[in-house]
């Protein structure tokens, strides 16, 4: 019925507040997927931040285990650095240290020009020196065990929300007589 008021009706089209409420539903929905979206991207750069970072962490312990347990006897010792000599030398050196400005935990060895970063946006970072009874010291002579521990951040969209808090590990030189 080509005539009726009915067809006619259905053939106008969609009113100027049907069609304001229809956009202002659309509008909500976009803005809530907008958020979902977001959120849903903060959480994946935190948890690849967190995964990256305990990764480097771990590689950090392992080489510095290595390294430490296979050192010779201490040379010098500071809560920001440990110098050992190299087993069966007095003249080669096996060096950590941390930087406080740079937030970097290094590796050194002498005859090796290249200095090794082993962890990077570290914000705290100590060692510590125990005997071979595990009671602390402050005398290298006495030292048969590093301790250490440290604190590692990150920051995404510019705010420092993904922290790492405590890294720590107690480390035995196995060279030294006891």
């Amino acid at each position: 019925m080509p005539g009726s008021p009915r067809s006619a009706k259905a053939n106008r089209g969609m009113t100027l507040p049907e069609l304001m409420v229809a956009v202002g539903i659309g509008f909500l929905v976009l803005t809530f997927m907008a958020v979902v979206f977001a959120d849903s991207a903060r959480c994946f750069a935190a948890t690849g931040n967190y995964v990256n970072m305990n990764r480097s962490s771990q590689n950090a312990m392992d080489r510095m285990t290595r390294g430490i347990r296979g050192a010779g006897s201490l040379k010098d010792f500071t809560p920001t650095q440990v110098q050992f000599y190299n087993f069966g030398t007095t003249n080669a050196l096996l060096v950590y240290g941390w930087d406080a400005n740079s937030r970097q935990l290094t590796e050194w060895q002498t005859g090796n020009s290249q200095t090794n970063i082993l962890l990077t946006d570290c914000d705290e970072l100590a060692f510590s020196m125990y005997r071979s009874s595990l009671a602390p010291t402050t005398n290298n002579l006495e030292g048969k065990a590093i301790g250490v521990t440290w604190k590692c951040s990150r920051t995404i969209l510019g705010k420092k929300i993904n922290t790492e808090d405590m890294q720590q590990a107690l480390i035995v030189v196995r060279n030294k007589p006891l």
